[in-house]
């Protein structure tokens, strides 16, 4: 056990995403106690409390991808194990997250595929029923208000409730997809966005 008591990391993770999560989790704690021994002024991008937050975020979705590989093969159904709702509701709120799984459970994720370039786009509604879509890309784009005023200008938040739910449903299998002509794609990026 270190200094800062047991380990937080969940469970369910192993290996090195298990240690890089641990140490991000640890360092981050410091930095909120502000306990960092780092010069005022000094910056480095890598020991960002914001890239390390990213960085576990990053290492849940990419275990929980493994563990819905693993659920396919035995065709099982996937599970979210607590651990990962923890960790996620740490991360972005667990207010975030509900919303995020609203959508996901109302089926407003909506994944579309380039026929010949094989590009993907998310589409995801909004937890109100007459909410218009949201063009997402879920690790750095959504067209959302809340993105461009949480994510990017106050730099309050990993990601919007859009991109989270996109994130969710793409491991969960959870979403509609449509394989549509390239160009079509192109026009449907444009429509929402304008």
């Amino acid at each position: 056990m270190d200094a800062d008591g047991p380990s937080t990391v969940p469970s369910f993770m192993g290996g090195t995403a298990a240690r890089r999560a641990s140490d991000a989790l640890r360092d981050a704690r410091r930095r909120h106690r502000g306990d960092e021994r780092t010069p005022k002024g000094w910056s480095d991008a890598a020991h960002a409390p914001g890239n390390r937050c990213a960085a576990i975020d990053k290492a849940v979705f990419e275990s929980l991808a493994r563990r819905a590989v693993e659920a396919e093969r035995a065709r099982r159904p996937m599970e979210l194990p607590d651990e990962a709702l923890e960790t996620l509701a740490w991360l972005h709120g667990a207010k975030h997250l509900q919303k995020a799984l609203e959508v996901v459970q109302n089926g407003r994720v909506r994944r579309l595929v380039g026929e010949k370039s094989g590009r993907i786009v998310y589409t995801v509604g909004g937890s109100g029923a007459n909410e218009a879509p949201y063009l997402c890309f879920p690790s750095h784009f959504c067209s959302c208000k809340a993105f461009s005023f949480e994510c990017v200008n106050r730099e309050e938040s990993l990601a919007c409730k859009h991109q989270l739910a996109a994130k969710l449903a793409s491991v969960l299998g959870s979403h509609r997809t449509d394989v549509v002509d390239d160009l079509l794609l192109g026009n449907k990026m444009l429509e929402l966005l304008g």
